[in-house]
């Protein structure tokens, strides 16, 4: 991705900042022109504009203004049209999921005038790529505003406050935190403060406080903290799972880690080593939570902790063991089933994630950690290849449901993904 800005001397503007900053803006994604457009769809003879002619000094307060929601949130999209200001740009949108940063560019359609921004390609970054590419739009903004010697705008200001953070890293680790809950970290109250105090005290991961306090967003923060207290309290017999560390190290040992890899790839590949350390043929079947709770050397006591929303199960290791706290999910087929889902998700976690302390399953879906969890646990519980194999003995989709005790959502998404289960498995 990246950002090109020819910025013209005196453009028609009533607001100085944006007078200022007028320029003709290409954006490209994938070396991909996406500001490419076509005027007065009537005109089939028309030449395409290959830039879009705006001020650029809500675009980049917007993204000053957004920087720590843009990183530090989960599951969250963001679209450039947000700081378009009535004028027509292409919908370039942006999606953090704590390692990839997508940016994607769909067809954009405007009515009066008639304008048709071209769908573009979908890029993924890394993290410090999308900090440059969106830093440097920024800054060349606030340079131009220099230059006109407006060096007191909103936009100046926040900017240098977001540079000052990200060069401190307690400061900096605390500003994504509030982004993650949605809020501003300069304005922010007393009382969320402390919460995400709190929260850093038991999430030490960076990336598991993140999902913690994004899927924290829609609920109560503090009841959920309660929850995890009062379920790390109870005895340790009713949560630990004894042979589940030698089970995670056998599985990385199988599948080590790639340098650059999707979630759900990780998920799928440690999921088959996980299988393969327990000596889980694809055709044996996971029937509860106590049947998966027992292979994994739990005591006949080991049982899920109260009620709670926004949570699903905390996973906690401690002196080489880990616990998986399950959230009580209900006793009716439907719940015991999601309820396994989310006992496989958990274990998920710790095999994709082996070295982090304790984090959250909660209902997040493109977080990078829920992602790889979800993924493992539809191939963990329903392996592919099995599907597959009753597909062609002629059993139906409800009857593969009801075999795996899963619901029909996950034989769904399986089937859908046969593809890139097989190719994630086989790098």
């Amino acid at each position: 991705m990246k950002f090109s800005a020819r910025f013209l001397e005196d453009a028609a503007n009533a607001i100085p900042e944006e007078r200022a900053t007028v320029a003709d803006l290409q954006i490209f994604v994938s070396e991909q022109n996406v500001t490419m457009h076509l005027r007065d769809n009537s005109t089939r003879t028309g030449l395409p504009t290959d830039h879009v002619t705006i001020p650029l000094y809500n675009l980049a307060e917007g993204i000053a203004y957004d920087w720590w929601s843009l990183f530090g949130g989960r599951d969250q999209e963001f679209r450039l049209m947000k700081y378009r200001s009535g004028f027509l740009v292409p919908d370039v949108r942006f999606k953090f999921d704590g390692v990839a940063f997508e940016v994607s560019a769909p067809q954009k359609v405007y009515k009066n005038p008639d304008v048709r921004f071209w769908a573009g390609p979908t890029e993924v970054l890394s993290r410090p790529q999308a900090e440059f590419a969106l830093s440097d739009i920024v800054q060349q903004v606030i340079q131009q505003l220099d230059r006109k010697k407006f060096r007191e705008s909103s936009a100046a200001l926040r900017w240098a406050r977001v540079q000052e953070s990200r060069e401190r890293p307690e400061e900096a680790a605390f500003c994504e935190s509030a982004g993650a809950l949605g809020l501003d970290p300069y304005q922010i109250a007393d009382a969320d403060a402390l919460t995400i105090d709190r929260a850093s005290s038991l999430f030490e991961d960076r990336e598991a406080l993140d999902e913690f306090l994004s899927g924290a967003r829609p609920y109560t923060p503090n009841q959920m903290l309660d929850w995890i207290v009062q379920a790390e309290k109870r005895p340790k017999y009713k949560s630990t799972l004894p042979g589940l560390r030698d089970l995670v190290t056998e599985a990385e040992k199988i599948t080590p880690s790639h340098s650059i890899e999707s979630s759900w790839a990780l998920g799928y590949r440690r999921a088959r080593a996980m299988r393969k350390a327990l000596n889980l043929a694809n055709e044996k079947r996971i029937r509860s939570s106590k049947q998966l709770a027992s292979m994994l050397g739990a005591s006949e006591s080991y049982s899920p902790a109260g009620t709670v929303n926004g949570i699903r199960a905390i996973r906690h290791d401690y002196d080489g063991h880990i616990s998986i706290h399950l959230r009580n999910h209900g006793k009716s087929a439907t719940q015991a089933r999601s309820e396994m889902f989310s006992f496989a998700r958990a274990i998920g976690d710790a095999a994709c994630f082996p070295n982090s302390g304790r984090s959250a399953i909660n209902e997040l879906h493109s977080a990078y950690r829920q992602a790889a969890g979800r993924a493992f646990a539809a191939e963990f519980l329903a392996p592919i290849e099995e599907i597959k194999s009753m597909q062609k003995d002629g059993w139906d989709r409800i009857s593969i449901e009801d075999e795996f005790c899963v619901s029909a959502h996950v034989i769904e998404h399986q089937i859908e993904n046969a593809d890139r289960i097989n190719l994630a498995c086989a790098a």
